[in-house]
């Protein structure tokens, strides 16, 4: 097998492009990880939009995080911070139109994708998706993107994919914190994820309120919540309006316990090790499931045929299986 990765010189330079989705650019880390723990010689840099890119500032793995903002004079922007940074190789993490044209652009003789993906053009190298292993459906994204690195030559860990990395702000955790006591929060609290991007992926608001009160009443726990936006009030929680992704990190590392529908927070706490209750509806949970977490996925067609003392209950048990802190 022709090894890329293996070939490349000594402090060349990998490019990934994961754009668009908060969870995506966390379920990426564990095989970058693994990538430059094998060759720590290598420079890494990732490419995220700018709301994103907190995400990976802090995260040592990563020599670069370029932010590829919206419009063209974002991207062209994009294009001249990865021609400066002079990748070798850039790995295509998704079929999107523009991760394939910055690809293209990157000056990068060797361009990495998945076969079957869109805009083959922008690539020379095309990998078929790994199959599942035996008694299995799918592969985890974590180690579907990984199979394309060891596709590319990279061996598998040892010991396996390690877990999502994050490293929250410890700016944005005083930041979080005087807020919290701002608002009357000064002990543990539980934060509770309402929102999703398509309303069938949502528990119902008046359930998580109704959690709330429940958690305060047998745990002790305050229920706090936040939004990019001005957000929707929930009653029994603390809102925090026009959060940015940096703050959001910071507030779940300080929770006891995530309650969250599918997205971006499930993940964030995943990465963090707080324990999580997540709710899916449709999704495929051997794709997308929290990662090596501490995690219990209530899962049905209809979310609204949860009812609460099942989520009062998976709460229950995951905070009797570890310390609150």
């Amino acid at each position: 097998m022709d090894s890329v990765l293996g070939r490349l010189p000594p402090g060349g330079g990998v490019a990934a492009l994961r754009l668009r989705s908060l969870g995506d650019t966390l379920l990426m880390t564990p095989a970058l990880h693994a990538l430059k723990v094998w060759r720590p010689d290598l420079r890494l840099a990732a490419v995220v939009e700018p709301q994103f890119s907190a995400l990976l500032a802090c995260n040592p793995d990563f020599d670069a995080v370029i932010a590829a903002p919206a419009g063209a004079g974002g991207r062209w922007r994009a294009v001249r911070a990865l021609r400066r940074f002079r990748p070798r190789l850039a790995l295509g993490l998704h079929g999107g139109t523009t991760a394939a044209w910055l690809a293209r652009a990157s000056g990068a003789g060797e361009r990495a994708t998945f076969l079957g993906l869109r805009h083959a053009w922008a690539y020379n190298r095309l990998t078929p998706p790994q199959p599942p292993p035996p008694g299995r459906t799918a592969l985890h994204t974590v180690e579907h993107v990984a199979s394309l690195l060891t596709a590319l030559g990279m061996p598998a860990p040892p010991d396996g994919l390690g877990p999502l990395r994050l490293f929250p702000s410890p700016e944005a955790r005083r930041r979080v914190r005087s807020r919290l006591a701002e608002r009357g929060v000064g002990g543990k609290f539980a934060y509770l994820s309402p929102e999703a991007r398509e309303p069938g992926m949502r528990w119902p608001a008046e359930r998580f309120a109704a959690l709330a009160a429940r958690l305060r009443a047998e745990h002790g726990l305050a229920s706090v919540t936040a939004s990019a936006g001005e957000g929707v009030a929930l009653a029994g929680a603390v809102l925090f309006p026009r959060t940015p992704v940096e703050d959001l990190i910071a507030l779940i590392a300080e929770a006891s316990l995530v309650v969250a529908n599918d997205g971006g927070p499930v993940h964030i706490a995943a990465a963090l090790q707080v324990p999580v209750v997540a709710f899916y509806s449709s999704t495929v949970l051997e794709t997308w499931s929290p990662w090596q977490a501490r995690a219990r996925c209530l899962q049905r067609a209809a979310l609204a045929a949860i009812p609460v003392e099942e989520a009062g209950e998976a709460a229950a048990a995951l905070l009797a299986a570890g310390t609150i802190h």
